[in-house]
Protein backbone atom coordinates (compact mmCIF):
# COMPACT_ATOMS: atom_id res chain seq x y z
CA UNK A 1 0.00 0.00 0.00
CA UNK A 2 1.42 3.65 -1.02
CA UNK A 3 2.03 6.16 1.56
CA UNK A 4 -0.72 8.03 -0.09
CA UNK A 5 -3.09 5.40 1.02
CA UNK A 6 -2.08 5.35 4.59
CA UNK A 7 -2.36 9.11 4.81
CA UNK A 8 -5.52 8.64 3.38
CA UNK A 9 -6.83 6.36 6.26
CA UNK A 10 -5.35 8.67 9.02
CA UNK A 11 -6.74 11.89 7.49
CA UNK A 12 -10.31 9.84 7.35
CA UNK A 13 -9.63 8.98 11.41
CA UNK A 14 -9.30 13.16 11.70
CA UNK A 15 -12.02 14.33 9.94
CA UNK A 16 -14.24 11.57 11.65
CA UNK A 17 -13.36 12.63 15.52
CA UNK A 18 -12.96 16.38 14.43
CA UNK A 19 -16.96 16.21 12.74
CA UNK A 20 -17.76 14.03 16.48
CA UNK A 21 -15.94 16.88 17.91
CA UNK A 22 -17.91 19.50 16.12
CA UNK A 23 -21.19 17.86 16.51
CA UNK A 24 -20.65 17.40 20.28
CA UNK A 25 -19.15 20.97 20.93
CA UNK A 26 -22.07 22.25 18.98
CA UNK A 27 -24.77 20.36 20.92
CA UNK A 28 -23.18 21.62 23.61
CA UNK A 29 -23.22 25.45 22.77
CA UNK A 30 -26.50 25.42 21.57
CA UNK A 31 -27.94 23.42 25.40
CA UNK A 32 -24.95 25.81 27.09
CA UNK A 33 -26.68 28.74 25.15
CA UNK A 34 -30.12 28.22 25.58
CA UNK A 35 -29.78 26.85 29.32
CA UNK A 36 -27.74 30.61 30.15
CA UNK A 37 -30.45 32.72 28.17
CA UNK A 38 -33.57 30.56 29.72
CA UNK A 39 -31.49 31.74 33.01
CA UNK A 40 -31.36 35.24 31.89
CA UNK A 41 -35.04 35.53 31.01
CA UNK A 42 -36.24 33.79 34.16
CA UNK A 43 -33.74 36.19 36.09
CA UNK A 44 -36.00 39.34 34.29
CA UNK A 45 -38.86 38.18 34.28
CA UNK A 46 -38.88 37.46 37.86
CA UNK A 47 -37.03 41.27 38.54
CA UNK A 48 -40.16 42.58 36.10
CA UNK A 49 -42.75 40.85 38.45
CA UNK A 50 -41.10 42.32 41.61
CA UNK A 51 -41.50 45.55 39.73
CA UNK A 52 -44.77 45.34 38.57
CA UNK A 53 -46.04 44.27 41.76
CA UNK A 54 -44.42 47.22 43.32
CA UNK A 55 -46.07 50.21 41.13
CA UNK A 56 -49.42 48.46 41.22
CA UNK A 57 -50.19 50.51 43.94
CA UNK A 58 -49.34 53.42 42.64
CA UNK A 59 -52.17 52.72 39.93
CA UNK A 60 -56.24 53.01 39.64
CA UNK A 61 -57.86 50.42 37.56
CA UNK A 62 -60.95 52.21 38.00
CA UNK A 63 -60.23 55.24 36.17
CA UNK A 64 -62.21 56.56 33.35
CA UNK A 65 -59.08 58.55 31.53
CA UNK A 66 -56.28 56.71 29.51
CA UNK A 67 -53.14 56.18 32.11
CA UNK A 68 -50.93 56.40 29.15
CA UNK A 69 -49.38 59.72 30.62
CA UNK A 70 -48.87 57.36 34.17
CA UNK A 71 -47.23 54.20 32.26
CA UNK A 72 -44.85 56.58 30.55
CA UNK A 73 -43.76 57.95 33.53
CA UNK A 74 -42.83 54.55 35.33
CA UNK A 75 -41.28 53.47 31.74
CA UNK A 76 -38.89 56.15 33.00
CA UNK A 77 -38.21 54.94 36.08
CA UNK A 78 -38.08 51.19 35.38
CA UNK A 79 -36.73 51.54 31.71
CA UNK A 80 -39.59 48.94 30.69
CA UNK A 81 -42.72 49.20 28.67
CA UNK A 82 -45.49 49.44 30.45
CA UNK A 83 -49.07 48.62 29.67
CA UNK A 84 -52.26 48.45 31.95
CA UNK A 85 -55.11 45.59 31.11
CA UNK A 86 -58.17 45.39 33.32
CA UNK A 87 -59.63 42.28 33.93
CA UNK A 88 -61.36 41.74 30.72
CA UNK A 89 -58.48 42.65 28.58
CA UNK A 90 -59.29 46.32 27.48
CA UNK A 91 -56.00 48.46 27.87
CA UNK A 92 -56.29 51.00 29.99
CA UNK A 93 -52.66 52.76 29.48
CA UNK A 94 -49.32 51.89 27.92
CA UNK A 95 -46.38 53.57 27.77
CA UNK A 96 -45.77 53.51 24.00
CA UNK A 97 -48.54 53.79 22.32
CA UNK A 98 -52.28 55.03 22.41
CA UNK A 99 -54.08 52.79 24.98
CA UNK A 100 -57.25 53.79 22.80
CA UNK A 101 -56.33 52.21 19.84
CA UNK A 102 -54.75 48.94 21.01
CA UNK A 103 -56.94 45.91 20.47
CA UNK A 104 -58.55 43.63 23.69
CA UNK A 105 -55.18 41.84 25.28
CA UNK A 106 -57.50 39.09 27.01
CA UNK A 107 -55.96 36.57 24.34
CA UNK A 108 -52.46 37.34 24.98
CA UNK A 109 -50.26 34.81 25.99
CA UNK A 110 -49.21 36.17 29.00
CA UNK A 111 -52.31 37.48 30.19
CA UNK A 112 -53.27 33.92 29.87
CA UNK A 113 -51.13 32.38 32.46
CA UNK A 114 -51.32 35.49 34.49
CA UNK A 115 -55.15 34.79 34.79
CA UNK A 116 -53.99 31.43 35.86
CA UNK A 117 -51.11 31.22 37.93
CA UNK A 118 -50.58 34.90 38.66
CA UNK A 119 -47.70 35.58 36.64
CA UNK A 120 -47.40 35.16 32.90
CA UNK A 121 -44.65 35.20 30.38
CA UNK A 122 -44.02 35.11 27.48
CA UNK A 123 -41.26 36.08 24.32
CA UNK A 124 -42.39 37.59 21.07
CA UNK A 125 -40.39 38.44 17.83
CA UNK A 126 -40.95 42.16 16.76
CA UNK A 127 -41.12 42.34 13.17
CA UNK A 128 -40.46 45.58 13.47
CA UNK A 129 -37.73 46.21 15.28
CA UNK A 130 -36.56 42.78 14.31
CA UNK A 131 -35.84 41.13 17.61
CA UNK A 132 -37.30 39.69 20.51
CA UNK A 133 -39.70 40.72 23.53
CA UNK A 134 -39.89 39.62 26.92
CA UNK A 135 -43.68 40.29 28.14
CA UNK A 136 -44.38 39.70 32.14
CA UNK A 137 -47.75 40.24 33.22
CA UNK A 138 -48.56 40.31 36.86
CA UNK A 139 -52.21 39.60 38.08
CA UNK A 140 -53.11 42.42 40.61
CA UNK A 141 -55.93 41.97 43.16
CA UNK A 142 -57.96 44.98 44.98
CA UNK A 143 -59.68 43.60 48.65
CA UNK A 144 -59.84 39.89 47.47
CA UNK A 145 -60.30 40.47 44.05
CA UNK A 146 -59.25 41.18 40.40
CA UNK A 147 -58.14 44.67 39.89
CA UNK A 148 -56.60 43.82 36.59
CA UNK A 149 -53.01 43.20 35.22
CA UNK A 150 -49.77 45.30 34.97
CA UNK A 151 -47.75 44.04 32.02
CA UNK A 152 -43.32 45.22 31.88
CA UNK A 153 -41.78 43.97 28.74
CA UNK A 154 -38.19 44.93 27.51
CA UNK A 155 -35.90 43.83 24.45
CA UNK A 156 -34.25 40.76 24.47
CA UNK A 157 -31.60 42.34 21.86
CA UNK A 158 -28.98 42.47 25.24
CA UNK A 159 -29.80 39.14 26.10
CA UNK A 160 -29.25 37.96 22.69
CA UNK A 161 -25.88 39.77 22.37
CA UNK A 162 -25.10 38.36 25.81
CA UNK A 163 -25.92 35.35 24.69
CA UNK A 164 -24.07 35.37 21.29
CA UNK A 165 -20.99 37.15 23.06
CA UNK A 166 -20.56 33.88 25.42
CA UNK A 167 -21.22 31.70 21.93
CA UNK A 168 -18.64 33.67 20.40
CA UNK A 169 -16.39 32.81 23.39
CA UNK A 170 -17.20 29.22 23.42
CA UNK A 171 -16.47 28.90 20.21
CA UNK A 172 -13.14 30.77 20.40
CA UNK A 173 -12.67 28.41 23.28
CA UNK A 174 -13.78 25.16 21.14
CA UNK A 175 -11.72 26.67 17.99
CA UNK A 176 -8.27 26.89 20.04
CA UNK A 177 -9.14 23.11 21.60
CA UNK A 178 -9.31 21.80 18.74
CA UNK A 179 -6.56 23.06 16.58
CA UNK A 180 -4.34 21.96 19.54
CA UNK A 181 -6.19 18.60 19.13
CA UNK A 182 -5.52 18.65 15.55
CA UNK A 183 -1.60 19.76 15.87
CA UNK A 184 -1.13 16.98 18.46
CA UNK A 185 -3.51 14.39 16.41
CA UNK A 186 -1.29 15.53 13.49
CA UNK A 187 1.95 14.73 15.14
CA UNK A 188 0.78 11.42 17.35
CA UNK A 189 -0.55 10.21 13.55
CA UNK A 190 2.53 10.73 11.65
CA UNK A 191 4.48 9.25 14.65
CA UNK A 192 1.78 6.22 14.51
CA UNK A 193 2.41 6.70 10.54
CA UNK A 194 5.96 6.27 10.93
CA UNK A 195 5.88 3.22 13.01
CA UNK A 196 3.91 1.73 10.84
CA UNK A 197 6.04 2.52 7.81
CA UNK A 198 8.63 1.06 9.40
CA UNK A 199 6.35 -2.56 10.50
CA UNK A 200 5.42 -2.30 6.65
CA UNK A 201 8.78 -2.16 5.05
CA UNK A 202 9.95 -4.40 7.97
CA UNK A 203 7.37 -6.91 6.68
CA UNK A 204 7.55 -6.06 3.03
CA UNK A 205 11.54 -7.60 3.00
CA UNK A 206 10.08 -10.57 4.69
CA UNK A 207 8.33 -10.92 2.18
CA UNK A 208 10.66 -10.26 -0.20
CA UNK A 209 12.88 -12.82 1.36
CA UNK A 210 15.22 -10.62 3.47
CA UNK A 211 14.72 -12.57 6.74
CA UNK A 212 16.55 -12.65 9.94
CA UNK A 213 16.82 -8.75 10.16
CA UNK A 214 15.50 -7.04 13.69
CA UNK A 215 12.85 -4.40 13.87
CA UNK A 216 13.48 -2.23 16.95
CA UNK A 217 10.95 0.43 18.49
CA UNK A 218 12.09 2.23 21.68
CA UNK A 219 9.56 2.62 24.40
CA UNK A 220 6.23 2.72 21.74
CA UNK A 221 3.63 0.67 23.88
CA UNK A 222 2.03 -1.50 22.06
CA UNK A 223 4.27 -1.24 19.08
CA UNK A 224 6.89 -2.76 21.23
CA UNK A 225 5.04 -5.91 21.36
CA UNK A 226 4.15 -6.09 17.66
CA UNK A 227 8.00 -5.85 17.19
CA UNK A 228 8.76 -8.35 19.03
CA UNK A 229 6.43 -10.75 17.83
CA UNK A 230 7.54 -9.82 14.15
CA UNK A 231 11.55 -10.38 15.08
CA UNK A 232 10.34 -13.67 16.38
CA UNK A 233 8.53 -14.59 13.28
CA UNK A 234 11.47 -12.93 11.34
CA UNK A 235 14.03 -15.38 13.03
CA UNK A 236 11.48 -18.56 12.97
CA UNK A 237 11.13 -17.76 8.99
CA UNK A 238 14.89 -17.43 8.53
CA UNK A 239 15.20 -20.90 10.62
CA UNK A 240 12.37 -22.68 8.91
CA UNK A 241 13.89 -21.18 5.10
CA UNK A 242 17.26 -22.26 6.05
CA UNK A 243 15.88 -25.78 7.01
CA UNK A 244 13.85 -25.66 3.65
CA UNK A 245 16.97 -24.99 1.99
CA UNK A 246 18.90 -27.27 3.58
CA UNK A 247 16.17 -29.98 2.77
CA UNK A 248 16.06 -28.86 -0.88
CA UNK A 249 20.14 -28.91 -1.09
CA UNK A 250 19.88 -32.53 -0.01
CA UNK A 251 16.83 -33.46 -2.62
CA UNK A 252 19.03 -31.51 -5.19
CA UNK A 253 22.48 -33.76 -4.08
CA UNK A 254 20.66 -36.55 -4.04
CA UNK A 255 18.86 -36.23 -7.95
CA UNK A 256 22.15 -34.84 -8.95
CA UNK A 257 23.65 -37.65 -7.96
CA UNK A 258 21.24 -40.37 -9.65
CA UNK A 259 22.63 -41.96 -12.76
CA UNK A 260 19.07 -42.32 -13.93
CA UNK A 261 16.51 -39.72 -15.15
CA UNK A 262 14.34 -39.47 -12.77
CA UNK A 263 10.70 -37.58 -12.90
CA UNK A 264 8.29 -36.33 -10.56
CA UNK A 265 4.53 -35.54 -12.32
CA UNK A 266 1.62 -34.52 -10.75
CA UNK A 267 -2.07 -35.61 -11.43
CA UNK A 268 -2.78 -33.17 -14.12
CA UNK A 269 0.74 -34.67 -16.24
CA UNK A 270 2.82 -31.96 -15.55
CA UNK A 271 6.50 -32.09 -14.63
CA UNK A 272 7.27 -31.05 -11.08
CA UNK A 273 10.96 -31.99 -10.27
CA UNK A 274 13.71 -33.51 -12.67
CA UNK A 275 16.52 -34.85 -12.31
CA UNK A 276 19.89 -33.80 -13.84
CA UNK A 277 20.08 -37.13 -15.87
CA UNK A 278 16.51 -36.65 -17.20
CA UNK A 279 18.81 -33.16 -19.39
CA UNK A 280 21.11 -35.95 -20.92
CA UNK A 281 18.29 -37.95 -21.92
CA UNK A 282 15.34 -35.76 -23.27
CA UNK A 283 17.92 -32.69 -24.25
CA UNK A 284 19.13 -29.61 -22.50
CA UNK A 285 16.00 -27.41 -22.51
CA UNK A 286 14.06 -27.00 -19.33
CA UNK A 287 11.79 -29.73 -18.40
CA UNK A 288 10.16 -28.58 -14.95
CA UNK A 289 6.69 -27.45 -15.56
CA UNK A 290 5.95 -29.14 -19.21
CA UNK A 291 3.74 -31.56 -19.51
CA UNK A 292 5.53 -35.13 -19.46
CA UNK A 293 4.05 -35.87 -23.12
CA UNK A 294 5.87 -33.09 -25.09
CA UNK A 295 9.39 -34.74 -23.11
CA UNK A 296 8.99 -38.62 -23.37
CA UNK A 297 7.13 -38.73 -27.04
CA UNK A 298 6.60 -42.23 -26.42
CA UNK A 299 3.28 -44.07 -27.07
CA UNK A 300 4.15 -47.23 -24.57
CA UNK A 301 4.45 -44.71 -22.07
CA UNK A 302 1.59 -43.52 -22.47
CA UNK A 303 0.39 -46.88 -22.53
CA UNK A 304 2.03 -47.37 -19.19
CA UNK A 305 1.32 -44.03 -17.28
CA UNK A 306 -2.19 -44.96 -18.00
CA UNK A 307 -1.98 -48.46 -16.86
CA UNK A 308 -0.59 -46.73 -13.23
CA UNK A 309 -3.67 -44.36 -13.20
CA UNK A 310 -6.60 -47.01 -13.13
CA UNK A 311 -4.38 -50.20 -11.72
CA UNK A 312 -2.71 -47.42 -8.80
CA UNK A 313 0.51 -49.78 -8.24
CA UNK A 314 3.68 -49.75 -10.18
CA UNK A 315 4.60 -50.79 -13.61
CA UNK A 316 7.47 -50.95 -15.63
CA UNK A 317 8.29 -51.00 -19.60
CA UNK A 318 11.18 -50.79 -21.93
CA UNK A 319 11.48 -48.30 -23.97
CA UNK A 320 12.96 -46.75 -27.22
CA UNK A 321 13.04 -43.12 -27.14
CA UNK A 322 14.08 -41.58 -30.75
CA UNK A 323 14.77 -38.12 -29.33
CA UNK A 324 16.85 -36.30 -29.57
CA UNK A 325 19.22 -39.27 -29.87
CA UNK A 326 18.29 -42.85 -30.24
CA UNK A 327 18.54 -44.47 -26.69
CA UNK A 328 17.08 -47.20 -24.68
CA UNK A 329 15.74 -47.14 -21.32
CA UNK A 330 13.77 -49.40 -19.03
CA UNK A 331 11.19 -47.27 -17.35
CA UNK A 332 9.59 -47.96 -13.91
CA UNK A 333 6.69 -45.18 -12.82
CA UNK A 334 5.10 -45.70 -9.69
CA UNK A 335 2.13 -44.02 -8.32
CA UNK A 336 2.33 -41.15 -5.70
CA UNK A 337 -0.77 -41.08 -2.55
CA UNK A 338 0.13 -37.24 -0.42
CA UNK A 339 -3.26 -37.65 0.74
CA UNK A 340 -4.99 -41.63 1.39
CA UNK A 341 -6.46 -43.33 -1.13
CA UNK A 342 -6.04 -40.21 -3.51
CA UNK A 343 -3.63 -40.18 -6.43
CA UNK A 344 -1.07 -36.93 -6.42
CA UNK A 345 0.73 -37.88 -8.94
CA UNK A 346 3.03 -40.40 -10.20
CA UNK A 347 7.19 -40.90 -10.44
CA UNK A 348 8.78 -42.17 -13.10
CA UNK A 349 12.72 -43.45 -13.09
CA UNK A 350 14.09 -44.20 -16.51
CA UNK A 351 17.31 -46.59 -16.78
CA UNK A 352 19.35 -45.99 -19.33
CA UNK A 353 20.72 -49.50 -20.81
CA UNK A 354 21.54 -47.66 -24.69
CA UNK A 355 25.64 -48.99 -23.96
CA UNK A 356 23.80 -52.41 -23.29
CA UNK A 357 21.83 -52.22 -26.14
CA UNK A 358 25.00 -51.17 -27.75
CA UNK A 359 27.46 -53.94 -26.36
CA UNK A 360 24.85 -56.56 -26.92
CA UNK A 361 24.19 -55.70 -30.61
CA UNK A 362 28.22 -55.37 -30.89
CA UNK A 363 28.88 -58.60 -29.92
CA UNK A 364 26.10 -59.61 -32.03
CA UNK A 365 27.71 -57.97 -35.06
CA UNK A 366 31.06 -58.50 -34.15
CA UNK A 367 30.43 -62.48 -33.92
CA UNK A 368 28.62 -62.13 -37.43
CA UNK A 369 31.32 -60.15 -39.37
CA UNK A 370 34.01 -62.11 -37.89
CA UNK A 371 32.52 -65.81 -38.75
CA UNK A 372 31.85 -64.02 -42.08
CA UNK A 373 35.42 -62.64 -42.24
CA UNK A 374 36.99 -65.71 -41.41
CA UNK A 375 34.42 -67.76 -43.48
CA UNK A 376 35.09 -66.20 -46.60
CA UNK A 377 38.69 -67.31 -46.79
CA UNK A 378 38.57 -70.91 -45.14
CA UNK A 379 35.95 -71.62 -47.71
CA UNK A 380 37.86 -70.09 -50.52
CA UNK A 381 41.13 -71.99 -49.04
CA UNK A 382 38.83 -75.26 -48.71
CA UNK A 383 37.55 -75.05 -51.87
CA UNK A 384 40.64 -74.53 -54.17
CA UNK A 385 42.83 -76.99 -51.36
CA UNK A 386 39.84 -79.59 -52.44
CA UNK A 387 40.23 -78.50 -56.22
CA UNK A 388 44.16 -79.36 -56.10
CA UNK A 389 43.46 -82.79 -54.32
CA UNK A 390 40.65 -84.02 -56.51
CA UNK A 391 43.73 -83.42 -59.62
CA UNK A 392 44.07 -79.88 -60.16
CA UNK A 393 47.42 -80.30 -58.63
CA UNK A 394 48.61 -82.02 -61.94
CA UNK A 395 47.64 -79.17 -63.91
CA UNK A 396 50.75 -76.89 -62.89
CA UNK A 397 49.40 -73.21 -64.38
CA UNK A 398 46.02 -73.47 -62.67
CA UNK A 399 47.48 -75.18 -59.78
CA UNK A 400 49.98 -72.26 -58.89
CA UNK A 401 46.82 -69.88 -59.47
CA UNK A 402 45.01 -72.08 -56.98
CA UNK A 403 47.91 -71.97 -54.37
CA UNK A 404 48.11 -68.03 -55.02
CA UNK A 405 44.84 -67.67 -53.70
CA UNK A 406 45.21 -70.11 -50.80
CA UNK A 407 48.28 -68.07 -50.14
CA UNK A 408 46.21 -64.35 -50.13
CA UNK A 409 43.30 -66.40 -48.44
CA UNK A 410 45.75 -66.94 -45.71
CA UNK A 411 47.09 -63.77 -45.61
CA UNK A 412 44.30 -61.88 -44.69
CA UNK A 413 43.38 -64.68 -42.38
CA UNK A 414 46.05 -63.48 -40.45
CA UNK A 415 45.83 -60.36 -40.86
CA UNK A 416 42.80 -60.26 -39.51
CA UNK A 417 44.19 -62.15 -36.77
CA UNK A 418 46.80 -59.63 -35.99
CA UNK A 419 44.35 -56.60 -36.01
CA UNK A 420 42.00 -58.40 -33.87
CA UNK A 421 45.07 -58.98 -31.39
CA UNK A 422 46.30 -55.63 -31.88
CA UNK A 423 42.31 -53.89 -30.56
CA UNK A 424 42.53 -56.80 -27.75
CA UNK A 425 45.75 -55.52 -26.52
CA UNK A 426 45.13 -52.07 -27.00
CA UNK A 427 42.05 -52.39 -24.84
CA UNK A 428 43.78 -54.69 -22.18
CA UNK A 429 46.83 -52.25 -22.36
CA UNK A 430 49.10 -54.43 -22.79
CA UNK A 431 50.34 -52.01 -26.07
CA UNK A 432 51.71 -49.26 -24.19
CA UNK A 433 52.31 -46.21 -25.67
CA UNK A 434 55.75 -45.30 -24.93
CA UNK A 435 55.89 -41.27 -25.89
CA UNK A 436 59.02 -39.25 -26.72
CA UNK A 437 59.48 -36.23 -28.55
CA UNK A 438 58.30 -36.65 -32.13
CA UNK A 439 59.60 -34.57 -35.30
CA UNK A 440 56.37 -34.55 -37.01
CA UNK A 441 58.19 -33.99 -40.30
CA UNK A 442 59.93 -36.87 -40.67
CA UNK A 443 56.97 -39.22 -39.51
CA UNK A 444 55.01 -37.72 -42.53
CA UNK A 445 57.81 -38.63 -44.94
CA UNK A 446 58.15 -41.92 -43.81
CA UNK A 447 54.49 -42.27 -44.12
CA UNK A 448 54.32 -41.32 -47.86
CA UNK A 449 57.41 -43.15 -48.75
CA UNK A 450 55.85 -46.05 -47.72
CA UNK A 451 52.30 -45.36 -48.93
CA UNK A 452 53.06 -43.12 -52.78
CA UNK A 453 53.66 -46.14 -55.21
CA UNK A 454 50.02 -47.48 -54.09
CA UNK A 455 49.15 -43.89 -54.77
CA UNK A 456 50.95 -43.74 -57.96
CA UNK A 457 49.37 -47.13 -59.13
CA UNK A 458 46.04 -45.69 -59.02
CA UNK A 459 47.28 -42.30 -60.63
CA UNK A 460 46.18 -40.27 -57.20
CA UNK A 461 48.62 -37.82 -55.78
CA UNK A 462 49.69 -37.96 -51.96
CA UNK A 463 51.44 -35.20 -50.62
CA UNK A 464 52.28 -32.82 -47.32
CA UNK A 465 50.90 -29.47 -46.08
CA UNK A 466 52.92 -29.09 -43.13
CA UNK A 467 53.26 -25.55 -40.96
CA UNK A 468 56.80 -23.55 -41.73
CA UNK A 469 58.30 -24.01 -38.68
CA UNK A 470 59.08 -27.55 -38.02
CA UNK A 471 56.39 -29.25 -35.31
CA UNK A 472 57.29 -31.59 -32.89
CA UNK A 473 54.89 -33.72 -30.62
CA UNK A 474 55.29 -36.11 -27.82
CA UNK A 475 53.88 -39.72 -28.77
CA UNK A 476 54.61 -42.73 -29.76
CA UNK A 477 56.25 -42.62 -33.48
CA UNK A 478 55.05 -46.44 -34.35
CA UNK A 479 51.71 -46.43 -33.41
CA UNK A 480 51.81 -42.39 -34.92
CA UNK A 481 53.60 -43.66 -38.01
CA UNK A 482 50.75 -46.67 -38.26
CA UNK A 483 47.56 -44.11 -36.95
CA UNK A 484 48.43 -41.88 -40.18
CA UNK A 485 49.78 -44.88 -42.54
CA UNK A 486 46.02 -46.66 -42.16
CA UNK A 487 44.21 -42.81 -42.51
CA UNK A 488 46.57 -42.30 -46.07
CA UNK A 489 45.30 -45.89 -46.57
CA UNK A 490 41.93 -46.18 -46.48
CA UNK A 491 42.43 -42.31 -48.20
CA UNK A 492 43.98 -44.18 -51.35
CA UNK A 493 41.32 -46.82 -50.81
CA UNK A 494 38.29 -44.67 -51.50
CA UNK A 495 39.79 -41.87 -54.04
CA UNK A 496 39.56 -42.21 -57.58
CA UNK A 497 41.00 -39.20 -59.04
CA UNK A 498 42.93 -36.59 -57.11
CA UNK A 499 44.86 -37.13 -54.48
CA UNK A 500 45.55 -37.58 -50.65
CA UNK A 501 47.43 -34.60 -48.44
CA UNK A 502 48.95 -34.82 -44.79
CA UNK A 503 49.22 -32.50 -42.63
CA UNK A 504 48.94 -29.95 -39.70
CA UNK A 505 47.86 -26.83 -38.38
CA UNK A 506 46.96 -25.26 -34.98
CA UNK A 507 43.22 -24.78 -34.19
CA UNK A 508 42.17 -23.43 -30.78
CA UNK A 509 45.53 -23.35 -29.47
CA UNK A 510 46.05 -27.17 -30.21
CA UNK A 511 48.22 -28.75 -32.78
CA UNK A 512 46.08 -30.64 -35.12
CA UNK A 513 46.86 -33.83 -37.75
CA UNK A 514 45.02 -34.10 -40.74
CA UNK A 515 44.41 -36.50 -43.89
CA UNK A 516 42.29 -35.52 -46.11
CA UNK A 517 41.38 -36.70 -49.76
CA UNK A 518 39.44 -35.90 -53.26
CA UNK A 519 37.16 -39.58 -52.82
CA UNK A 520 33.84 -40.58 -53.08
CA UNK A 521 33.00 -39.32 -49.17
CA UNK A 522 30.63 -40.78 -46.71
CA UNK A 523 27.04 -40.11 -45.99
CA UNK A 524 26.56 -38.31 -42.37
CA UNK A 525 24.46 -41.39 -41.09
CA UNK A 526 27.23 -43.08 -41.63
CA UNK A 527 30.33 -40.89 -40.05
CA UNK A 528 29.10 -41.82 -35.81
CA UNK A 529 29.74 -45.11 -36.78
CA UNK A 530 33.11 -44.82 -38.12
CA UNK A 531 35.67 -46.85 -35.97
CA UNK A 532 33.56 -49.34 -35.06
CA UNK A 533 34.78 -53.13 -35.66
CA UNK A 534 33.96 -54.51 -39.02
CA UNK A 535 32.04 -51.57 -39.73
CA UNK A 536 32.06 -50.42 -43.56
CA UNK A 537 30.19 -47.70 -45.38
CA UNK A 538 30.65 -49.88 -48.40
CA UNK A 539 30.77 -53.34 -46.89
CA UNK A 540 31.39 -55.61 -51.12
CA UNK A 541 34.11 -52.79 -52.12
CA UNK A 542 35.63 -52.90 -48.53
CA UNK A 543 36.17 -56.46 -48.71
CA UNK A 544 37.41 -56.72 -52.17
CA UNK A 545 39.99 -53.96 -51.43
CA UNK A 546 41.13 -56.46 -49.11
CA UNK A 547 39.87 -54.60 -45.63
CA UNK A 548 39.36 -56.34 -42.80
CA UNK A 549 37.09 -53.51 -41.69
CA UNK A 550 38.99 -52.75 -38.56
CA UNK A 551 41.70 -50.16 -39.80
CA UNK A 552 39.31 -47.54 -38.47
CA UNK A 553 39.28 -49.02 -35.20
CA UNK A 554 42.70 -49.70 -34.31
CA UNK A 555 43.04 -45.66 -35.25
CA UNK A 556 40.56 -45.09 -32.92
CA UNK A 557 41.73 -46.97 -30.25
CA UNK A 558 45.27 -45.87 -30.91
CA UNK A 559 44.48 -42.25 -30.53
CA UNK A 560 42.87 -42.52 -27.41
CA UNK A 561 45.24 -44.80 -25.84
CA UNK A 562 47.62 -41.07 -26.74
CA UNK A 563 44.49 -38.98 -24.77
CA UNK A 564 44.13 -37.46 -28.39
CA UNK A 565 40.37 -36.98 -29.91
CA UNK A 566 39.67 -38.50 -33.82
CA UNK A 567 37.03 -36.48 -35.65
CA UNK A 568 35.90 -36.97 -39.30
CA UNK A 569 34.29 -34.86 -41.18
CA UNK A 570 33.20 -35.65 -44.95
CA UNK A 571 31.10 -34.34 -47.60
CA UNK A 572 29.57 -37.02 -50.26
CA UNK A 573 31.52 -36.88 -53.61
CA UNK A 574 33.85 -34.43 -52.09
CA UNK A 575 36.00 -36.18 -50.16
CA UNK A 576 36.86 -36.97 -46.92
CA UNK A 577 38.91 -35.38 -44.10
CA UNK A 578 39.97 -37.28 -40.28
CA UNK A 579 41.25 -35.27 -38.09
CA UNK A 580 43.90 -35.80 -34.95
CA UNK A 581 43.60 -33.10 -32.01
CA UNK A 582 46.39 -33.64 -29.99
CA UNK A 583 46.99 -31.66 -26.18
Amino acid sequence: MSNSGKGGIFRRMFVIYAVIMILAVIGVELSVTSAVRDTYISHLRDNLAVQADLVSDTLSFRSLSPLDDACRQLKQRMGARVTIINTDGRVLGDSDSDSRTMDNHAHRQEIQQAMLNGIGMAVRFSNTLKYDFLYVAVKISRGGADAGFIRLSIPLADVDAAVNFLRLKILAIVLSILVAAALFSFWQMDHIRRLTRQIRDFAGSMASGEVGKKLFLHQEGEFDEIAASLNAMSEELKNSIASHEEEQHRLNMVLRNIPDALFIINAKGMITLSSVAARTLFGETALTGRPFIEVVRNSEFLLLMETVRKEERSASAELRIDSPLEQYCVVQVSPLFYHERELSGFVAIFHDITQLRKLEQTRKDFVANISHEIRTPITAIQGFADTLLEGALDDRQNALKFLQTIKANSERINSLVEDLMTISKLELGVIRIEKSRVDIREVVDHVLATLSDKAVAKGLSVGARLMTEPAAIDADRDRLIQVLSNLVDNAIKFTEQGGVTIGDEMHGGKLVLFVEDTGIGIEARHVPRLGERFYRVDPGRSRNMGGTGLGLAIVKHLVKAHGWDLQIESTPGKGTRARIVTG
